[in-house]
């Protein structure tokens, strides 16, 4: 991520050391927008730079401060609605930015371009591929770039490619998440045996429960879809024992032990599936057909 006062530095080498002193006599906010980006206060920075933008609206300092804080302020809301207000500010202006001729740290403007089309959603992810490549051609290579990359690729439905970008990712720093989403685009490209051994990583090597018990019980389905049977019975068993609570562990588990032609193991799953979800249907139409 680009430090505001190496930008500075890097903003006066390049408008001319003379110049750019003028520029911060004449324009005091340039110097308090490095400061509050060094304070992470990024509404003060926001608010500075629409009143410059109001009477210069294609200033490039405030374009380009506007832009990263406008990331910023999105990535720390909680509304769908608050996260989109900042994103589609943060997108105008860095767009804008890249309109002027010789504008400097381009290839961080479109990272933080391709991050925040990713995070925009699906129907974004083209953009987001866009952006994230042009800030790689230009030698900005950032630790989370690959994961990003991979992230779009699989919502455009490109596994190869999201698998061959989340293995980069993970040469660059190993994490949970990456060994689960790639572990979900190994099966969803058919590389079955590849998925399991992710899951398997994750299972072993994660700290948070929650997502052992996920990837449990998608390396449970994983085995049940193409049939290993004993694996899979063996996985739900292991997430069962780690938390009783989860009835769709224990209806596959039900229906694993039903197609290996042990009768009464099934049933008992069953039962113990409608005793936690009443409701559940499969176990409903299994047991009371």
């Amino acid at each position: 991520m680009l430090t505001l006062i190496s930008a500075a530095a890097t903003w006066g080498i390049l408008r001319g050391s003379v110049f750019f002193n003028k520029q911060l006599i004449s324009q005091p906010s340039d110097m308090n927008l490095v400061r509050l980006w060094n304070l992470q206060d990024y509404s003060a920075i926001l608010s500075l730079t629409s009143e410059t933008l109001e009477k210069n609206p294609m200033d490039p300092y405030s374009l380009l401060f506007s832009g990263f804080a406008g990331y910023h302020k999105a990535v720390s809301q909680i509304s769908a609605e608050e996260v989109n207000f900042f994103l589609n500010s943060s997108i105008i202006h860095l767009r804008k930015a890249l309109i002027i001729e010789d504008i400097p740290k381009k290839e961080i403007i479109y990272y933080i371009l391709g991050k925040a089309y990713l995070l925009k959603g699906r129907y974004y992810a083209d953009l987001a591929v866009f952006y994230l490549n042009e800030a790689l051609s230009l030698g900005y290579e950032n630790a989370d770039t690959y994961e990003f990359l991979g992230e779009a690729y699989s919502y455009l439905g490109d596994f190869e490619k999201s698998i061959v970008h989340y293995e980069k990712a993970l040469d660059m720093f190993q994490s949970d998440r990456l060994y689960l989403k790639i572990a979900e685009d190994c099966f969803r490209n058919g590389l079955y045996n590849k998925s399991a051994e992710y899951y398997k990583i994750l299972i072993s090597e994660t700290r948070d429960e929650s997502l052992k018990k996920k990837g449990l019980f998608q390396l449970g389905k994983l085995y049940y879809d193409i049939k290993n049977l004993k694996m899979a019975r063996d996985t739900f068993s292991e997430l069962t024992e780690l938390d009783p609570t989860v009835a769709e562990a224990h209806f596959l588990l039900g229906e694993t032990y039903h197609m290996l032609g042990e009768p009464a193991e099934a049933r008992s799953e069953w039962l113990r599936t409608v005793r936690i979800d009443p409701e559940h249907r499969g176990a409903r139409l299994r047991l009371y057909k």
